[in-house]
């Protein structure tokens, strides 16, 4: 998402902060172009890590300085800080930015992921769905062009994501069915239009691939979605300045 778009994102920083102060009935509504309509309730971004989804039980193939991106309540970076990483929480939303302080995450950033230059990463990981940041396919170069340029050598990206071709409204939508369009609500208060993605493996993969990078699934669901992880090739020129 860009910088310009963060006031899509307020109703969704308010529900956020209206759960953490204690109104543990909060609802988030997404509308979406096609005409479907969810809610959703806020307590799932406050879940704990045995309520983890399998597509991001991503302990077993974390390693080393981790970058979060899109940290949302710190769900993820909480677990991942207590198990003993070095963790750097990454996001945009300053609701939520508030959040992770209070939930003691130590190195917390307020950032646009495209604008950050923090450093060098062992692992970037995006859960929650968090490459819709990239908004199209045709952004996906751009997504993983920034990864590199945070990765260690021998770095890796670790993202889930869902192939929406699966989806009640696929049909309803021009192009390609997992570049969404909709907005988000709390309680009246409506937020401006947004563009996410979602990808579906292969289209990942090849997408991947254009750029010189590795794809492997290693979780899938029968909801179609799945974790994956990503690293770039060692023939990278990105990796040969390192």
């Amino acid at each position: 998402m860009k910088s310009s778009n963060l006031s899509a994102l307020d109703p969704f920083g308010q529900a956020l902060l209206a759960y953490w102060r204690g109104d543990t009935s909060a609802m988030l509504v997404h509308e979406y172009k096609t005409g479907r309509v969810a809610s959703i309730p806020v307590s799932v971004f406050f879940r704990s890590p045995k309520e983890f989804y399998p597509t991001e039980k991503v302990l077993p193939w974390c390693r080393g300085r981790i970058l979060v991106v899109g940290a949302g309540t710190g769900i993820h970076a909480v677990e991942l800080q207590r198990q003993g990483y070095k963790v750097t929480a990454l996001e945009i939303n300053p609701q939520a930015v508030r959040i992770l302080t209070e939930r003691g995450v130590k190195d917390v950033r307020q950032c646009d992921f495209f604008g950050f230059t923090g450093g060098r990463y062992d692992t970037v990981l995006m859960l929650g769905h968090t490459i819709g940041i990239c908004e199209t396919l045709s952004r996906i170069p751009m997504l993983l062009e920034t990864c590199a340029s945070l990765l260690t050598r021998g770095g890796q990206l670790l993202l889930n994501s869902v192939d929406e071709s699966l989806a009640p409204d696929a049909t309803d939508r021009a192009g390609y069915p997992g570049e969404l369009e909709f907005r988000l609500s709390h309680e009246g208060n409506v937020g401006s239009w947004m563009r996410w993605l979602h990808v579906d493996f292969h289209t990942l993969s090849e997408q991947a691939r254009g750029c010189g990078w590795h794809t492997e699934k290693l979780v899938e669901n029968h909801k179609a979605e799945f974790l994956a992880r990503l690293h770039p090739m060692p023939n990278m020129a990105s990796l040969e300045r390192l």
